[in-house]
């Protein structure tokens, strides 16, 4: 009798455990910088190289097909520069099918604004947008493939090391210049029960390039410095 009590209440326990243990969560859409780090007081992942490859993530086989899936791109308001998405895959994982060409939606993105859901909702701000603040917006299509395996890209870790589901992944070649920071965003909906839901990649899972460039102050020693050239170059030829 006593080992029978025994053994239920060890059951007991362990089922109360695994109750308690919440299950791997792994968000729809993620965004992922190759090869970037992770900075844990923004939890974005981050790059200082003007090039590199972002992942859009979308794990398809949770809910469905991601619709109309869009990536914002914030920059600081009245600065001039280039950024360009380039389709490609990566060799990291099975990525077997190459993304179409990003389309740039030329209609939004005025300093201060938010991108818009389809559902008609405002993107949350999460200290990325408002004044001071521009954005470019791209339409990448819809994410319904269950080519790849997905993990959750949350920065604990350098690279997941589980791959519990299935989905798509978007790759694309990123290149910025005269831009000295462009923050990522990704969003849009699934459709459950003939409603749209909206969904984005959460702020722990976004991603943002900041290219190195010269500071001021060495910008002003190297204009000192081609001023002296010029000085030295302008003695010489006196002398003669």
């Amino acid at each position: 009798m006593m080992l029978q009590m025994g053994r239920r209440a060890l059951l007991a326990l362990i089922a109360l455990t695994v109750w308690a243990v919440p299950a791997l969560a792994i968000d729809e859409l993620q965004l992922y910088i190759e090869g970037g780090s992770y900075d844990t007081s923004t939890q974005t992942w981050i790059t200082n190289s003007g090039s590199f490859k972002l992942w859009v993530i979308g794990d398809v086989s949770k809910k469905g097909t991601i619709f109309d899936v869009h990536i914002a791109a914030a920059y600081l308001t009245g600065e001039v520069g280039t950024l360009t998405l380039t389709p490609t895959t990566t060799a990291l994982l099975t990525d077997p099918s190459i993304p179409s060409l990003p389309v740039l939606n030329g209609a939004v993105g005025a300093d201060g604004t938010q991108p818009i859901m389809d559902d008609g909702h405002a993107l949350p701000s999460h200290g990325i947008y408002g004044a001071g603040r521009s954005f470019k917006q791209y339409d990448i299509g819809n994410l319904s493939g269950l080519e790849s395996p997905i993990g959750d890209f949350n920065g604990n870790l350098p690279f997941p090391v589980s791959f519990p589901d299935q989905g798509q992944i978007n790759v694309y070649d990123v290149s910025v210049t005269g831009y000295s920071m462009v923050h990522f965003d990704a969003f849009d909906h699934y459709v459950a029960r003939t409603r749209a839901m909206s969904v984005f990649a959460p702020f722990s899972h976004d991603a943002e390039g900041t290219p190195s460039a010269p500071e001021p102050a060495s910008l002003l020693l190297l204009g000192l410095g081609m001023g002296g050239s010029a000085l030295f170059g302008l003695r010489r030829r006196v002398k003669r």
